[in-house]
């Protein structure tokens, strides 16, 4: 990568790794660009860079205020690698590449993807020899020679470069509660045809890793990205036991607690529905920053799974999700009402919450505890008599995320109904910001 002072942009050349035979130089192609929208402005970590660029060489020397026409998006990052590329089964290049070709023979729904264009790790000239950019390679000279005594826990990462043909928003983005059903489905419909098709497995959903997709004709389209914590599953199903991935807000409690049980699409449907509940407590296209938002969320439950360590974080989910009717007292009544959409939203994550965790898998069977002031949502509760996975303590029962491991694929596929009729539904829902009214 590299100043142009000519042409006043950046260029960047990003390697497209044809073949797993090592540090040989790559077949790459070259880009430029002028929007950086991810800096690496962390000590530790991936060090994740982003830039939304162009393959097209400008032709003139752009001014101090113009930009680059972009046509695609660079990830650039260190992430978690095995030093020897043809082992590496969790490369996020080869994951990409392996959704690609699965999804280019078999796409009948025209599900939205993160579509790579090329993707590699980066490589460089030492001396006479062409090595890979590498955590190793930072500690080793030119002859070979270790410049400084590496801790033997020392974890490897390899520079990788990511070229992705779709360009997105934050999710912090969507205007109405309207937007965000609609992106987080279609993200969904991508995560269970990705699972199903290609057997892979995300591992990360928070609202780091969906975009938002503002199409020309005014479409909103929700677009799964960052598939580094991704895994085949059908090679490791006995290696992801005990192993935490994702974001602390938006763990599963399997994940939290760091399970014997394996890892199912179901830990990511559960990130799903403690995502909803966020954004519906936190509100859409309320006009706040971010100090009236903590200010106004400060005193409620679900700040709880934010703020304080994993213990703290998974208690708090542990209590707010033990009972159908205390998830909707703890977290559900206490989403945004000013929004059009709230109630609308509070059936929403109760269906979610009825599939992941009221699934006929566990022991014994209990009704709603409680009076709801809420007709509306009385009559919901009303219907529901199953039982909640998560209130299984005991150690004389089973445990209740192993028997909902045991039925993921039938359970997935009712989550995915619920995506599915909620899509249908959204044709009646309001879609006016509500701080332009």
């Amino acid at each position: 990568m590299r100043y142009l002072p000519a042409l006043n942009c950046w260029e960047i050349d990003c390697p497209d790794d044809k073949d797993d035979n090592g540090p040989s130089r790559a077949d790459s192609s070259r880009y430029y660009f002028t929007k950086v929208i991810c800096v690496a402005d962390r000590l530790f970590g991936r060090h994740t860079r982003c830039f939304l660029a162009t393959a097209n060489r400008p032709a003139k020397r752009l001014k101090v205020d113009e930009s680059l026409e972009a046509a695609v998006v660079i990830k650039d990052a260190f992430a978690f690698a095995k030093p020897i590329a043809s082992e590496d089964d969790r490369d996020e290049v080869k994951t990409l590449k392996k959704i690609r070709a699965t999804f280019e023979r078999d796409n009948p729904d025209s599900i939205l993807y993160a579509k790579i264009v090329v993707g590699g790790r980066v490589k460089f000239k030492r001396g006479s020899r062409i090595v890979e950019d590498t955590t190793s390679t930072m500690y080793t000279g030119v002859d070979g020679e270790l410049l400084a005594k590496v801790s033997s826990d020392l974890l490897f990462r390899a520079h990788r470069r990511i070229v992705m043909d779709t360009i997105g928003e934050p999710l912090r983005t969507v205007k109405t509660a309207k937007e965000f059903v609609a992106v987080i489905c279609d993200a969904m419909q991508c995560h269970y045809a990705i699972v199903d098709k290609c057997k892979i497995l995300h591992r990360d959903i928070s609202d780091n890793n969906i975009l938002v997709v503002r199409t020309k004709d005014g479409t909103v389209r929700g677009l799964l990205i960052d598939f580094d914590c991704a895994i085949d599953v059908s090679k490791e199903k006995t290696e992801v036991r005990g192993e935490m991935t994702g974001t602390f807000p938006f763990m599963s409690l399997n994940n939290l607690t760091c399970s014997t049980v394996p890892r199912t699409s179901l830990d990511d449907w559960e990130s799903v529905l403690y995502l909803l509940c966020w954004y519906a407590t936190i509100g859409f296209g309320t006009g706040e920053d971010r100090s009236e938002v903590r200010a106004r969320l400060k005193d409620l439950d679900i700040a709880r799974w934010r703020n304080g360590t994993l213990v703290t974080i998974t208690k708090a989910k542990r209590s707010n999700l033990r009972y159908f009717n205390t998830f909707y007292h703890d977290i559900v009544c206490w989403f945004d009402e000013r929004d059009k959409n709230s109630k609308l939203l509070r059936v929403f994550a109760l269906r979610l919450y009825e599939t992941l965790f009221e699934n006929k898998l566990g022991k014994g069977y209990h009704g709603t505890e409680g009076e709801v002031d809420d007709p509306f949502m009385a009559a919901f509760l009303k219907r529901r008599q199953h039982p909640t996975s998560v209130n299984a303590d005991s150690t004389n029962v089973a445990d209740p995320f192993a028997l909902r491991a045991e039925k993921w694929e039938d359970i997935s596929k009712d989550l995915l109904g619920v995506i599915n009729d909620t899509k249908a539904e959204m044709v009646e829902w309001e879609d006016t910001p509500r701080h332009s009214q």
